[in-house]
């Protein structure tokens, strides 16, 4: 689960709407995924992934409508065995998708590891990651639209790297993105290969233009083969002489080149890996059922917890790490504890005084609040009453002795006759002036006026990548050198 946090220090707090970027969690060759949060009101906090379109297809008009696709088709699915959407969303830079996000791994790397070690992912575990990716399937194929006709929705991309596996013990399958449906907005051009050629089905690799659901139950079939005998089935040295193995090759039995898997077992595999898709499953339902029967005989199918075990034995160690690495960004990120009255006033100004970054828009970017922005923003401290009560009373006083002054000097004048306007009394005036009123207290600044006193938020400072650091001891993607299901 490698992933790669947001550099705040540097990078400033990086939004897209209303969701803050936490971390890079995979790049591939159509979007980015982030891990990002959603705050509300009273402390409520959400993790959630974000899948966006990468900016340098923003303007290809196909890749954009085949991310539509994929937030239109998979948001109506509504199965445990299936990534939800939660929201899809525009930038000025493109698309982005609001997933469900799987605390876990993909099946592929989980059999990468074990290949890397020279060993296999224990039977009763795959089989139980192959009918929950079964089950997510079936649904999958019988979504109906808006009208409640058959959408005839094909995945086309069923493959271990498409399937996450959760510390929970429950597989789901994801990445509609290439998938065949009677109502997608994109089509496919004739003669376009859309998928992994190394888990087609013959008549999805020949480019025919009438598959159906039985093109994902021989995917499905090649992941099975290959989870049980633990090494690829028809990956080649390249794409050409895999297509030529996909169409052409004979397909090995599985118990002979697997000794350690019942026959049992290795028949239903074989059925589904039948070139003559009529001789297939007709469903993944199917499929799924002669797969459980056979396993529950051969008392090789595992319960979720025991797949949530397995897990946990192999990543343990990489979720902790990144989950303490995620807390200790967010308590980086979250505004200084020393003025807790202004939280509303702080995330306000987040939001309202945030730059538009040129060249990135769909960012919006904010320093934190300084201890000086904290200070600016609370109320001033009022004068202490005892001093003000003395003030006003010397004023007081003062006051009075000037007016009997001025009133004698206006008998005496009186008396001795007309005096020159400099011999006038000036003192009194000037004196009783500071003093007949008292310092005017400072008025408090309210929280609401805390986005005005806010620095602008800072740009960009270049040099630095966007990756704080790296979590999960891995880079970005697939880091095993010896994977081979890269």
């Amino acid at each position: 689960m490698p992933a790669r946090l947001i550099d705040v220090e540097h990078e400033g707090r990086q939004l897209v709407d209303r969701y803050e970027l936490v971390a890079e969690i995979a790049s591939g060759g159509m979007a980015t995924v982030f891990l990002a949060r959603l705050s509300g009101v009273g402390g409520f906090q959400r993790m959630v992934a974000i899948k966006r379109l990468h900016p340098h297809l923003a303007g290809d008009q196909e890749f954009v409508d085949m991310f539509l696709d994929e937030a239109r088709l998979a948001a109506g699915i509504h199965h445990p065995n299936v990534v939800s959407i939660l929201e899809v969303g525009a930038s000025p830079r493109g698309y982005y998708l609001v997933m469900e996000y799987i605390e876990g791994d993909t099946l592929a790397r989980l059999l990468a590891r074990a290949a890397t070690a020279s060993q296999r992912v224990p039977e009763p575990i795959v089989i139980r990651v192959v009918l929950d990716m079964l089950a997510g399937l079936h649904a999958a194929h019988e979504l109906k639209d808006e009208a409640g006709q058959p959408t005839s929705l094909v995945h086309r991309d069923v493959s271990p790297q498409n399937l996450l596996v959760g510390v929970d013990g429950v597989c789901r399958i994801t990445d509609f993105g290439v998938a065949r449906a009677a109502t997608r907005l994109a089509g496919t051009r004739v003669g376009q290969l859309k998928g992994k050629i190394a888990y087609m089905a013959p008549e999805q690799a020949l480019g025919q233009t009438d598959i159906d659901r039985r093109a994902d139950v021989f995917a499905a079939g090649i992941v099975l083969w290959e989870v049980l005998a633990g090494r690829r089935l028809f990956k080649s040295e390249n794409e050409a002489a895999t297509l030529s193995r996909v169409l052409n090759d004979p397909i090995p039995v599985l118990h002979e080149a697997a000794p350690h898997v019942e026959p049992a077992l290795s028949e239903v595999v074989m059925k589904a890996l039948d070139r003559d898709r009529d001789k297939r499953y007709a469903t993944a339902a199917e499929f799924a059922d002669a797969l459980e029967r056979a396993a529950t005989a051969a008392g090789k199918l595992a319960p979720p917890k025991e797949l949530a075990q397995y897990v946990k034995s192999v990543l343990g160690e990489e979720i902790e790490q990144q989950r303490d690495a995620v807390r200790a960004w967010l308590a980086r990120s979250e505004p200084s504890q020393a003025a807790p009255f202004i939280r509303s006033a702080v995330a306000s100004s987040v939001s309202s005084a945030a730059m538009v970054m040129p060249g990135n828009n769909d960012l919006t970017v904010a320093e934190p609040v300084s201890k000086s922005q904290i200070s600016m923003m609370q109320p001033a401290p009022a004068p202490a009453p005892k001093r003000t009560g003395l003030f006003v009373a010397l004023a007081a006083v003062v006051l009075l002795g000037g007016v009997v002054l001025f009133l004698l000097g206006r008998s005496t004048g009186s008396a001795a006759g007309p005096t020159p306007p400099a011999a006038a009394v000036p003192a009194a005036p000037s004196t009783a002036a500071p003093a007949a009123s008292s310092p005017p207290a400072p008025t408090p600044v309210l929280p609401s006026a805390a986005p005005s006193a806010s620095a602008p938020a800072a740009t960009k400072k270049p040099g630095k990548p966007v990756g704080g650091g790296k979590v999960g001891g891995g880079k970005v993607g697939d880091d095993l050198p010896s994977n081979p299901y890269r």
